[in-house]
């Protein structure tokens, strides 16, 4: 039996599970198991799977301007192969092409490989000969077929973003987009401080600097592996995004409150929570699975937290006394985040926005129940959809006029209106979030 050591074969494998409807991560994730790879080649296999979902459509393109055949007629190996192939001979510097075409060769079964290998050997070196040649849709005269290819999004996403923010920005925003994202981590409080999470990163060859906003969250020049670091494992970090961790900041819990946190799963934010608790207090955690729960619970006995009760519940009509302060970071179409999920962009539909705002509103009418008069309630989503935002706050502003809009940190990114943030990546270089702070002036 073959020695299964090849990362570009386990790349392959990732892609073809992606195609045919796994998530990028729990393909990974297997491909990696699967295979016995160096951390070199694991780091090379991550490299070809998550930048060929991320450019497929921009591959598919040059692709198809090299081949009789449209990638869209292959089978899914057959389309895996040429697209990491050409990936790599177009994004990869450090990959000779020859290295390039043959090795995407060799992945073709031996049985198939004087036809089918034939056939992906003159197609990557028809791509090299010609990539220079291909040219892009125009972008002066249809500048959302020129951002889509080029910048490899769907095309609804690209008209969307070029109605609201131009044709400039929505190409920052892409590029955005298309750029590995950045280690991010959190620094537990409760057992560590920043300069000391900073000075072991240090010892371990990791430059972490303070992030540009949140004042607990560092920005790693490289990845790790979190199941075999030390400290991740005793609970020193929390690996979160930092427009994420602003979220706990606008709830701005205090020692001994009563807090819910309605849609906790994984429990980033809820642990957050407790943090900015010094760990006292109540918080409520609420999701609607098993499984959902199970990590909450686990990410708050790894991080040393011990106020948080986790039930599994509907946020949209769960029934619990009223709370000092609630959190909706609600399900939403994750537009602020696609470089973290390169393959969400292509799963994303257009439609799925107003079924998620149907549901935003359906939360956020229960939270209003849950809160104190005085008390605080935070909505918070990871898309830079209005329908998703600010015209769910309009919305719900209307149907209860006694909440009001609460002033955000000062030194939160982006200008507030109504206790309002939404923050663009193009502008502000860290993700897309949206933010609103609201008190109940019922007494």
């Amino acid at each position: 039996m073959r020695s299964k050591t090849n990362p570009r074969e386990a790349a392959v494998d990732a892609l073809v599970n992606v195609e045919l409807g796994a998530f990028i991560s729990d393909a990974l994730n297997q491909a990696l198991a699967d295979y016995r790879l160096s951390e070199r080649d694991k780091a090379l296999a991550v490299e070809i799977v998550y930048g060929t979902v991320r450019m497929k459509q921009a591959l598919d393109y040059r692709l198809d301007a090299v081949s009789k055949r449209k990638m869209a007629a292959l089978e899914p190996r057959m389309r895996s192969i040429l697209r990491s192939g050409a990936y790599q001979l177009i994004y990869l510097d450090r990959i000779p092409p020859s290295a390039a075409v043959n090795e995407s060769v060799k992945l073709i079964p031996r049985k198939q490989r004087q036809s089918a290998g034939g056939y992906v050997n003159a197609v990557l070196r028809n791509l090299i000969r010609k990539l220079d040649q291909i040219q892009f849709p125009s972008i002066e005269s249809d500048p959302v077929s020129h951002i889509a290819v080029k910048y490899s999004h769907p095309e609804w996403i690209v008209e969307r973003w070029v109605k609201r923010y131009g044709i400039a920005n929505t190409v920052k925003f892409c590029q955005i987009n298309n750029r590995s994202p950045q280690l991010q981590v959190r620094v537990n409080s409760l057992k560590t401080d920043l300069p000391q999470l900073q000075s072991y990163f240090a010892s371990q060859g990791i430059q972490a600097a303070k992030a540009r906003y949140a004042p607990d969250v560092l920005h790693c020049d490289r990845g790790i592996d979190p199941n075999s670091e030390p400290l991740f494992q005793a609970g020193h970090y929390y690996v979160q995004n930092e427009s994420s961790a602003l979220a706990a900041h606008a709830v701005d819990p205090q020692p001994g409150e009563v807090v819910y946190d309605l849609c906790a799963a994984p429990g980033g934010k809820t642990t957050h929570l407790a943090q900015l608790m010094q760990n006292q207090g109540q918080i409520v955690a609420v999701d609607q699975t098993e499984a959902k729960v199970s990590l909450v619970k686990e990410n708050a006995a790894r991080l040393g937290v011990s106020i948080i009760d986790v039930i599994i519940g509907d946020a949209a009509s769960i029934e619990l006394p009223r709370a000092d302060r609630v959190l909706v970071d609600a399900p939403c179409s994750g537009l602020g985040v696609l470089r973290h999920k390169p393959d969400a962009r292509w799963r994303k539909r257009e439609q799925d926005i107003s079924a998620l705002s149907k549901l935003q509103r359906e939360i956020l009418t229960n939270a209003a129940r849950l809160v104190k008069p005085g008390g605080t309630l935070v909505y918070s989503t990871c898309t830079t959809e209005p329908e998703e935002n600010q015209e769910v706050i309009k919305w719900f502003l209307e149907k209860y006029p006694y909440f009001r809009p609460s002033a955000l940190p000062t030194w939160f990114p982006a200008s507030q209106n109504l206790g309002m943030v939404t923050i663009l990546p193009f502008l502000y270089e860290i993700d897309g979030f949206f933010i609103c702070k609201l008190v109940n002036s019922q007494f």
